[in-house]
């Protein structure tokens, strides 16, 4: 019986193994890990910023909450190789247009507006999921008619719904005069995100 007793004995007496460092080296990954999808998610819907907004209406924009402004249809032109989307004075006037680039055999859809800031944006008027075409302003938001996917209007980042990581995409363009130009290569070469 004695021998029974000391292995008992040892038992209790001995030092348990402690986990604390393999506790410790699982917290500090999952909190890395955290911090790094954060990070991912949270840069994931910016706009792209490289997109100049070379014109500026000069004030703020306040749209209302209530009423929905829909895009105004207007022509596009062609001229010595740059797309004519429309003029600074129509986006004056109007406030959201739409339009569309045809040559070359493409046929682009696409929209100016003007941003809270008061800067004018030039986008391709697709929402690329649900192959939307047009949208309405609320707020300070941007909606696709077709799926309800909101934007934020001055940053295009996603609010709610499906779209959210396509919001129309931002083009580079100039003004030239009253005319708000994107040459006629980088809309050729334009392809949808999905």
């Amino acid at each position: 019986m004695k021998p029974n007793r000391v292995g008992k004995n040892q038992k209790f007496t001995q030092a348990q193994k402690s986990n604390t460092l393999l506790f410790t080296i699982v917290g500090i990954l999952t909190v890395v890990i955290m911090i790094g999808t954060y990070f991912i998610v949270a840069n994931g819907n910016k706009p792209s910023v490289s997109v100049n907004t070379a014109a500026d209406i000069g004030q703020k924009m306040n749209y209302s909450s209530e009423i929905k402004l829909e895009q105004t249809k207007v022509e596009s032109k062609v001229e010595n190789g740059q797309a004519i989307v429309t003029s600074l004075s129509a986006v004056k006037e109007n406030k959201f247009i739409w339009t569309e680039y045809k040559a070359n055999g493409k046929r682009i859809p696409l929209t100016a507006f003007i941003q809270p800031d008061g800067k004018v944006m030039v986008a391709v008027s697709f929402c690329e999921p649900c192959k939307g075409e047009t949208f309405h302003i609320i707020g300070n938001q941007i909606v696709c008619n077709v799926c309800g996917t909101v934007w934020d209007l001055q940053t295009l980042k996603g609010i709610s719904g499906g779209c959210q990581a396509y919001p129309p995409e931002a083009l580079t363009y100039s003004l030239n005069g009253d005319n708000l130009e994107i040459p006629q290569s980088i809309l050729d070469a334009w392809a949808p995100r999905v």
